[in-house]
Parts: structure tokens; sequence; C-alpha cells
């Protein structure tokens, strides 16, 4: 008989209820949905948190402002708000503030936000806020003490402001903690150097001879001071309240004495040119003509920068003008020397020079109604050569009546004329800095043929050159035709031997052919060397030096006249491109040639 099928369940004993997985299900869900709030919570706020910093590194003050406010309102008093408050304010050079938010901070941070504060340290420092970064590098101490790197940045800080004491012990610290951290050792060897003399140098010569310095005893503290004195005033500048800050002082007050600048001067060179020019009112530029690099610059009379303030009224009455920059910033007609751009036209045009030598020159002509003079009787003249060895103002109007106006104008200006010479650098992170020039100009067209003559002869109110730009013109044919870019600032560093700028020899122009200079260099050695060469007193015995003389009257009928003369030694193998201008001294050819070849045989010695 067949059981019923409750029976048969009934038999086979008490039915097994299956558990549901829905609760086990949940758990798991709601254990992940946990682990997954506590994951987004702790690395969301450190993403976020991140980002607000990022925002402010990056110069993007208000996002950073509303990140970090987003994130106050989910964490109240979290000391890495107040960390990255911090951040931000010093980014705005908002420092007392910023000190607040890192004091309040660092009870609760860890040790390993030192590093972020290491690199905002690096970063102000690089940019020449010392205060800052001090401020940085203090609060990495702050939450690393044993950090050498946050102690290195304190004492570069401390260095750059003139506290060497507290230099010395910081960079002591650094050593303590990493004793092969090599920029440390030189940082305290310079520390030291400085606490011995009791002035900290700042700027140098090519040689790493000392330019100027600041006081850091007791009894000096923060007064500058100048070893070369008077030699460099005009290079070097001053700080002033009743004329104003002048020179490399007021290009890079604000950085120094917190960077190294080493110059291309070479006192050497300067000191030479100081002589040679002695007690004459003028200038004197020597460049290397083939680098640009300026290793001398004079500019007579001038001043001593640490009295600068003292007497002002004797500064301020002073005909003679001390404090102007002659070499770099004085304009004067530059007669004769500008003869060499009308001959490297026309020989590059290749003009007929048969049709117009052999000449016997009279020493006047009539021009359009107006009388053009020669300054002597130079009887026969054969050649190109020999107009410029004597030369001869009506020799040199004929060569550029010859070729025409436009080809004179476009060299006058390749030569550079009517442009800036722009002696200017970049520091990394710091910006440009500039050094002030005059720009040398000239007329851009002749209206008649009486001015054509006086363009090619440097003469005419309107033509104007620096001593600067006048070296220029002889190191470009010393250089085969190529004029380098002029450069006075040859590297600069930070107190953390960090390179800020290295100087690199940089083209002005290509203005001739080789072939061309060569030629101009020919006439510019038989101008010294040869038997009619009115150059003949800047002569140097064992050298050979290629010159052209000047003669101008810059003050229009004033009886007084600026002597000129460019050249470049030794004339087979150029070290040395000079100008020499004498300020209502006198000839080329009586005061400014003696002035060159007593200088050249100083320079050679070198």
């Amino acid at each position: 008989m067949a059981l019923s099928p409750l029976r048969a369940r009934s038999l086979s004993g008490p039915r097994r209820r299956r558990s549901s997985p829905l609760p086990a299900l949940i758990g798991v869900l709601a254990l992940a949905g946990a682990l997954a709030w506590g994951y987004n919570a702790f690395f969301g706020f450190n993403r976020k948190l991140k980002a607000a910093v990022a925002a402010a590194r990056a110069g993007r003050y208000d996002e950073a402002s509303s990140k970090i406010d987003a994130l106050e309102a989910k964490k109240p008093g979290d000391a890495r708000l107040a960390d990255a408050r911090g951040i931000l304010a010093a980014r705005q050079d908002r420092l007392d503030e910023a000190a607040k938010a890192y004091q309040a901070a660092e009870p609760q941070l860890k040790e390993g936000s030192a590093e972020l504060h290491e690199e905002e340290g690096e970063f102000h420092l690089k940019g020449g806020n010392y205060k800052a970064a001090q401020l940085e590098y203090g609060h990495a101490l702050a939450l690393d003490k044993g950090s050498p790197k946050a102690a290195f940045g304190s004492a570069v800080c401390a260095h750059a402001q003139g506290q060497v004491a507290k230099a010395i012990e910081l960079y002591q610290k650094a050593l303590g903690t990493s004793p092969s951290m090599a920029e440390a050792k030189e940082g305290l060897r310079k520390a030291r150097e400085a606490r011995d003399r009791g002035v900290m140098y700042y700027l140098f010569d090519r040689n790493e001879q000392p330019l100027a310095r600041i006081g850091i005893s007791q009894d000096s503290l923060g007064l500058r001071s100048y070893p070369q004195g008077q030699y460099t005033a005009h290079i070097v500048g001053a700080l002033s309240e009743k004329f104003g800050d002048s020179g490399l002082e007021k290009e890079l007050k604000s950085l120094f004495p917190g960077i190294e600048v080493e110059t291309t001067l070479d006192i050497r060179a300067q000191d030479a040119a100081q002589k040679a020019l002695g007690w004459r009112k003028g200038a004197i530029v020597v460049l290397n003509p083939a680098t640009g690099e300026i290793l001398a610059a004079v500019s007579q009379p001038s001043f001593k920068p640490e009295d600068i303030d003292k007497h002002p009224g004797a500064l301020r009455n002073n005909p003679n003008h001390p404090l102007l920059n002659r070499a770099f910033e004085g304009l004067y007609e530059p007669g004769s020397i500008c003869k060499i751009i009308t001959a490297a036209a026309a020989l590059e045009a290749n003009v007929d020079m048969s049709k117009i030598f052999p000449m016997r020159p009279d020493t006047a002509i009539n021009i359009d109604g107006k009388i053009f003079r020669d300054w002597e009787n130079h009887g026969k003249v054969r050649s190109l050569k020999e107009a410029m060895d004597v030369s001869s103002n009506i020799a040199l109007a004929k060569v550029a009546f010859a070729m025409g106006p436009d080809l004179l104008f476009e060299y006058i200006n390749r030569f550079g004329f009517n442009q800036n010479f722009d002696m200017g650098f970049d520091l990394k992170g710091l910006g440009h800095f500039s050094v002030p020039v005059a720009t040398p100009r000239a007329p851009l067209h002749a209206d008649n043929q009486f001015e054509l003559a006086e363009r090619a002869c440097g003469l005419g109110v309107e033509y104007r050159i620096t001593p600067l730009h006048a070296a220029l013109l002889a190191a470009t044919i010393a250089n085969g035709g190529v004029m380098m870019k002029p450069k006075l600032i040859r590297s600069a560093r930070n107190l953390a031997g960090q390179s800020l700028y290295e100087m690199k020899p940089e083209v002005q122009r290509e203005i001739m052919k080789p072939e061309t200079a060569e030629k101009i260099k020919q006439i510019m050695m038989d101008a010294v060397e040869g038997d009619r060469g009115i150059g003949k007193k800047a002569r140097v015995g064992g050298i050979v030096v290629a010159g052209k003389t000047g003669t101008a009257r810059t003050r229009g009928n004033s009886k007084d006249l600026d002597a000129w003369f460019i050249c470049f030694a030794p004339a087979d193998k150029p070290q040395y491109a000079i100008a020499v201008l004498g300020d209502r001294e006198g000839t080329g050819m009586s005061v400014a040639a003696p002035i060159a070849g007593a200088l050249i045989r100083d320079l050679i010695r070198y």
C-alpha cells in the first residue's frame, strides 16, 4: 500500500530548514561599504588636499583657498589643512600668516610632511625670497630635526641675510647628519671666512677679485663698501638717497648679498686702462673680440661710491659730470673712426677705386654751397689704404659719392647704429636684469651731397656713438666681420651653489664677408704701422697694432676736440679690442693713440 506524501516525510525524520544567504550578503556589502567609505574618506581627503597644494604652487591662489575651505568644512581643525594654508600664505608672501599656520600645525603633523616644506624652501630660495625660504626650512626642521637638507637650506637663508653666526651653526648641523654634504662644507667655509673678515663679498671680477662687500660685524652691519673704489664705480654703482641708485647695485640690490655675481671685468685690465687714461676726462673700453666680454670699462672723472651722499653739492654742480658713465652712456660724435664703415661698404660693393684714386685732395671743397674741409693738405693719395692712412675727409667723401647714400646708410645701420646694445641677463627664476647702455644714433638718410660727405667721415649733429660701441667697431674687424653682443656678467650663483646664469657668447650680427674684414684689418694695420699712418703713436714694440684715429667736435662750434682711437691687438691673433675717448682732450693722433699704445703694452704683459 502506497504511503501518502505526508506520511513519507514523517518517517524520514524532521525536515531541515534551509538558511537564506541574504543576511550574509548584506553583511558583506555593509563591510565593503564601510571599507570603501573609509578608503574614500582617507585617500579622497588626501587627494583633494594635494590638489589644493598643487593649485597654490601653480599660482592659482583663489582655487587653492576654495579647495581648502571645502575640506575644512568636512574636517574642521585638521592640522594638514593649517599646513596647506601656510603654504598658500607663504606663496603669496604673507609670511606672518604662514608662520602662525605652521605653529598651529606642527604639534600634530608627522615627520613625513617635512619633505614638502623642503621643496617649498628650495622654491623660495631659487626665487631670492630668503625670508620665505627660511620660514619653510625652519618648519621642515621642526617636523624633522635630523633633516640635513632643511638644516642646509636654513643655513643658506641665514647666510644670505648676513646672519653668519647662525649660518655657521646650521651648516654644522647639516654636516653633523650628513658629513659628506659638499655644498654644506663650501657654505661653512665661506661663512667662516666672512665672519673672520667681518664682511661678505658678493660682486667679483672674472678672477674672483672682490668688487663689492657688505659689513656683518656689529660696528659695520649692513654698510656697503667697494674694494676698487672709484676705479669701478660706474660699473658697480652705488646706493644713494640723494642721486638715486646706479650700476649693478641698482639692478641687483634686492638680491645682494644673497647671490654672488662674477663680472667679465679683469681688474688687471681695468687698472691698466685707468693708468693709461690718467687724469684725462674720457673713457676706455676693452673687449674680447671673439666673445664680446668687457674686460675693462673706465670712465673719468669718477666718484667714491661710499661717499656719494656725503658731498652731494660737489657732485651735482661739477661741470665734468663725474656720475656719468661715459663708457656706456656718453654719446659723442665719432669722427674718422667711422671711416672704417665707409671703407667696408665700398669694398663690399666693389666700388671701382681706379675712378677715384690716385687723387690730390684739396684742403677744402664746395659741396652744395657749403665748405667741406680736410684737416690738412695730404698731397697725393694713391689708394683707399692711403686715404685711410692719412684720414682724408675729402677722399672718403669721394668714395661715398661713388657708392651712393643707400649703401652707406645700410652699412652704418649694419654696424649697430640706431640699435640698442642690450647687455641684460636672465637669472633663473629671478627674471631679467638690465645694464643701462645709450643707443648710438645716426641719420637714416642724407638730404644732400654735403650731408653724405659728413656721414662718410662720421660727422654731423645727429651722428653719435658710445665708447662701448666704438670698441665693438674694432672688435668686428678683429673677429672677421662678425659683431658679438657685449657681455658684462660672466656668471651668477646663489649661496646654495646653484647656478643662476652662465655667460654664452652671442652673435649680434654678421656685418661683412671675412675677406672684406681682412682688407679693413690690413688698412687699419697700415694706419698704425705704415709710413704715412697717423696712428703711429699707438705702436708697441714687438706687437702689430691695427687701429684708426678720430677727431670730432661733439659740441658744435666749440674749439674743444674729442679724441678717438679704436684698435685691436695683436693684429694677427686679436686678444683685445679697444676704444679710447678723450672728452675735449684734443686730437685722436696726439692724445688717444698714445693712450692706446700705453694700454696695449700693459695688457700684453698679462
